[in-house]
């Protein structure tokens, strides 16, 4: 997503662009995607970068003139007591930000999830303009919209090495041959920190996976607008897909606690640092048994909803669960964009102007760049998540 976003905004400015894909298009961690786009975190940078993205996708659809299956559905946010307070500073801090969301009682998430049990829960918030998107069909559009104006794109291309001379990007080594530019922008995805080495740069970056299933329901409840909701009490989210499916999973990795009882096993089925280059595969059934269990806890009529597949998604995950965007070495216009941790689908829009905008003049308007740098894992500058599932930031 990161680079064929990148790779439209920089042709729309009238740069000479190379996108180089190693497989097809959106065929790694993007195309696994389960392509959620919210606001919902809580700090101010993540914020301010998703509010911007948020925006821009209620337009995208017509600014590269297809369909990307987008639907502004909203999302609930729900926690236990232990969480309450991080959700009463996150909504004022979004709100303060422009984000569209209010709190509200877990006994009133059933005027949006029909038959959602709130036990346990202690508050939730909505945020309305929250929505979903199909990975694939963007990332796809941007790469079309791309060549549309100029860009080229060359699928089944691997980058083998990055090139710097005098300290500056003189071209990259793909298994085509060398190609001569400028500017390398470097959104490798898990793929990222070998390249990197390349060139001195050490990306904290590490493969990790996350397991998702897709049940049928069989319940009119539930349809195509229904909300996507996220249960950061058992860290269970879902949300519906075009045809009225429940995508559901578990983030346990990115919980704050050391619990590895029964939760733990939700990720079991995939190994804890995969090797991108051959791993795939779908969660085991005491996976999919787990996540079920969890969906019929908060939905009791999703009971007997069938398993109609599951999939292991792997990206690219740093130590704060947060994007680096980072130019490395320092003035070698070599633009590192990368461990987005489950994050840069939804952020890509605003990503990818970021990178136009930053080739253009050094500066980010809607990008922290300090906040997104790769100096802050060495200076302790990490972003802290509020909740115990990080992901949130």
């Amino acid at each position: 997503m990161h680079g064929a976003a990148a790779a439209y905004y920089l042709a729309r400015d009238g740069r000479d662009v190379v996108l180089f894909e190693k497989g097809d298009l959106a065929g790694g961690a993007t195309g696994l995607s389960v392509g959620l786009i919210r606001c919902h975190y809580s700090n101010e940078p993540m914020i301010r970068l998703a509010h911007r993205a948020a925006v821009k996708w209620q337009d995208l659809e017509s600014e590269l003139g297809q369909s990307l299956g987008y639907r502004r559905n909203g999302l609930i946010v729900a926690v236990a007591p232990d969480d309450a307070d991080a959700l009463r500073r996150n909504v004022e801090l979004q709100r303060r930000i422009g984000v569209d969301t209010e709190l509200m009682a877990p006994e009133e998430i059933s005027r949006y999830v029909p038959g959602f049990r709130a036990h346990g829960l202690a508050l939730a918030a909505f945020e309305r303009q929250a929505a979903v998107a199909d990975p694939h069909r963007t990332a796809t559009a941007f790469a079309a919209r791309a060549q549309e104006l100029g860009a080229r794109v060359y699928t089944g291309t691997a980058v083998t090495a990055i090139r710097l001379r005098d300290g500056r990007v003189e071209g990259v080594e793909t298994d085509r041959g060398f190609v001569r530019c400028e500017w390398v922008i470097h959104a490798a995805g898990a793929w990222a920190p070998r390249l990197a080495a390349g060139i001195g740069v050490d990306l904290p970056v590490k493969p990790g996976s996350l397991s998702v299933c897709a049940f049928d329901p069989r319940y009119e409840g539930w349809s195509t607008e229904t909300p996507t909701w996220m249960d950061l009490d058992t860290v269970t989210y879902a949300r519906p897909d075009a045809r009225g499916l429940i995508i559901a999973g578990s983030d346990h990795d990115q919980k704050g606690d050391e619990d590895d009882g029964e939760a733990g096993a939700l990720n079991r089925s995939a190994p804890a640092e995969p090797d991108p280059d051959v791993y795939h595969g779908a969660p085991d059934d005491l996976t999919a048994a787990l996540v079920y269990e969890r969906i019929v806890d908060r939905c009791p009529w999703a009971e007997g909803a069938r398993l109609v597949r599951g999939w292991i998604g792997v990206d690219a995950y740093t130590p704060d669960y947060h994007l680096i965007f980072a130019e490395a070495p320092a003035g070698s216009r070599c633009l590192h964009v990368t461990g987005g941790s489950g994050n840069s689908f939804k952020l890509s829009p605003a990503v990818g102007e970021a990178v136009a905008e930053y080739v253009a003049s050094g500066s980010c308007t809607y990008l922290d760049t300090q906040a997104f740098s790769l100096e802050r894992f060495a200076t302790g500058r990490l972003f802290r998540g509020a909740y115990r599932m990080h992901i949130l930031g």
